[in-house]
């Protein structure tokens, strides 16, 4: 018996390490989403706390807008030199980061066009945060490209570690501006500064410790693949932006059509569901990575099908005893941290059926990863046209159940669209 749990405490040790070597990495993935999902719900339940209902909406609407306007950065330009980095090729960062400095001028000139329509409209409140955010659009997300060469690279650890110092340095100041201040200029003001300060250090960190100073390799990249690269960047941005408008423009809908107290009691609702789906599907992070490497070493297709395929059983019984546990819980966080959201628990209760979407999450990864772009804007704009429509009548007609229950819709959406797609294929 002494010698049987000797080897399973043996073989238990050599998994568990394995998941925080860099070929696997799943272990920091994990880690790292349990020190920042806990603290990004801390964040919402003090924000919630301390402003008011109606600013809280604000918040959120701020923010909801912000990731849209973002969109016009075309940010496939982020994701594909961090996907060719995946390949080995790390001239991309070079490149990507060049495109970046000159691509971060579109959203600037969207947020001065909607701040002026707000001024003319007589919103001087709504028309000030958005002159506000054009500094983030310059500067912080221009440096946020250091995750391009952690995550091309493979450097879990690292990316790990950056991830959670970011979240502390970015989040808690403002926390504490609004605790003291109640003012949402004071809030934004101080998120934007303190994740310009730490990503303008993080990107030159990351440069000198990966050894990626050398601009020199651009002169080694060929036209055709500059031109290939831009092309599939392209098509990439077109796919980030119907996957953003997916979350912020259901917000933004929100609360155009509800309100702001609307938009508060919503995006509470769906905080906490996101918040468990983002640890249960954390190591799934990895499975891009994998099917890049696999591409690399000229795997088949169908061996990369069957991994997504065995990826999604595994996950799915995860999702389920995810969601279970989530229901039975929230009527009691709502009761204790949310006293004045308590009649609005059952909209977050429902919305916790969106977490099974991760078993299907893989499916998407494959496509994504095999560069299937326009298979996979196809499937975005369906699902976003109707998806968004619907959530403009269901909304109008009925109320905040009707976007929820098209939330959940959306959530699912692709993912399963695109599992059907490659169990057919097989």
């Amino acid at each position: 018996m002494m010698e049987a749990i000797r080897k399973y405490k043996d073989k238990s040790h050599i998994f568990v390490k394995s998941k925080f070597e860099k070929e696997d990495g799943a272990g920091w993935l994990l880690l790292q989403q349990l020190i920042i999902a806990p603290m990004s719900l801390i964040t919402t339940v003090l924000l919630a706390k301390v402003l008011s209902i109606t600013d809280y909406g604000f918040y959120k609407y701020i923010l909801s807008v912000y990731g849209i306007v973002a969109v016009t950065g075309l940010s496939g330009f982020y994701n594909i030199a961090s996907l060719n980095m995946q390949r080995g090729e790390d001239e991309f960062f070079h490149l990507g980061f060049k495109y970046r400095r000159i691509l971060r001028w579109i959203p600037v000139l969207v947020s001065i066009i909607i701040s002026a329509y707000y001024f003319i409209m007589g919103n001087n409140f709504l028309g000030t945060l958005f002159l506000i955010t054009i500094f983030s659009h310059l500067f912080v997300d221009l440096y946020d490209f250091y995750m391009v060469a952690v995550s091309g690279r493979g450097h879990y650890k690292l990316h790990s570690l950056l991830a959670v110092i970011n979240y502390f340095v970015s989040f808690f100041p403002p926390i504490l501006v609004a605790y003291l201040t109640q003012n949402l200029y004071f809030v934004f003001i101080t998120l934007f500064f303190c994740q310009f300060l730490f990503r303008i250090f993080a990107f030159h960190y990351v440069k000198k410790k990966l050894n990626l100073q050398n601009k020199n390799i651009l002169n080694e990249l060929s036209k055709e693949r500059e031109n290939n690269y831009k092309k599939e960047s392209l098509a990439l941005s077109f796919n980030g932006a119907l996957g953003n408008l997916s979350v912020n423009g259901s917000s933004a809908i929100v609360f155009n059509r509800l309100g702001a107290e609307a938009n508060a009691i919503y995006s509470l609702a769906i905080t906490f569901a996101d918040f468990i789906y983002g640890i249960v599907s954390a190591p799934l992070a990895k499975a891009t990575l994998i099917f890049s490497r696999m591409t690399r070493d000229k795997v088949s297709n169908t061996e990369k099908i069957k991994l997504a395929n065995s990826l999604s059983r595994k996950y799915f019984w995860f999702a389920l005893l995810a969601m279970l546990a989530t229901m039975a819980t929230l009527p009691f966080v709502y009761k204790f941290l949310f006293a004045k959201y308590l009649f609005s628990y059952k909209f977050a209760v429902v919305y916790s059926l969106s977490i099974l979407s991760i078993a299907f999450y893989p499916a998407y990864q494959y496509l994504y990863e095999i560069r299937k772009i326009k298979l996979l804007n196809t499937i975005q704009i369906s699902t976003l046209v109707l998806g968004l429509a619907s959530l403009f009548f269901s909304a109008m007609y009925f109320g905040l159940w009707g976007a929820i229950i098209v939330a959940i819709i959306l959530r699912f959406a692709n993912n399963v669209i695109s599992t059907i797609l490659i169990r057919i294929k097989k």
